[in-house]
């Protein structure tokens, strides 16, 4: 796959974001920094960033990760807030009867035309390779549309780098 004349666009799933928060040398932090760079292009939607801000402020989840501290997970949203291009209307295009929480990452793709979601759920990753209904439906009705993770796309971003 080649890179677009435009940067690709992405949406990433819940747990991505906690990683880039949690962690400023993981792979999710770095799509950040591509999506500061002006390499991708990262959609977001009110719905997506409720979730996020839901999980990040998880006592046990802050317990765990000492990375997440009130400071960095604001710093995350103001940087989202100037970068990220927010889709204020997503319409509801598909149903996951597997998993209905992860629906609206699919739905705010195909809002954006997004080129992928990244994540490291296997609900969404299966989508690509699974056998069941939603997941014929998916690429049945949205082709281009591929679910990656972090380091896939890094992995993608690298080898055009290298063509160029």
């Amino acid at each position: 796959m080649t890179r677009p004349l435009s940067p690709w666009g992405i949406v990433c799933d819940c747990m991505v974001f906690l990683q880039a928060v949690a962690n400023d040398d993981s792979p999710a932090a770095k799509i950040l920094d591509l999506m500061d760079a002006g390499e991708v292009r990262l959609y977001v939607s009110e719905q997506i960033l409720r979730e996020a801000r839901e999980v990040m402020n998880r006592p046990r989840l802050r317990a765990k990760l000492s990375g997440l501290t009130d400071e960095r997970i604001e710093a995350f949203f103001l940087r989202l807030e100037r970068q990220a291009l927010w889709l204020r209307e997503v319409s509801h295009k598909f149903d996951f009867q597997r998993d209905p929480k992860d629906a609206p990452y699919v739905n705010l793709a195909v809002a954006a035309s997004a080129d992928f979601i990244i994540s490291r759920d296997n609900d969404l990753l299966d989508l690509m390779s699974s056998h069941d209904d939603d997941s014929k439906e998916f690429r049945q009705r949205f082709r281009p549309l591929k679910v990656i993770t972090p380091e896939s796309l890094l992995a993608e971003v690298e080898r055009n780098r290298e063509r160029e």
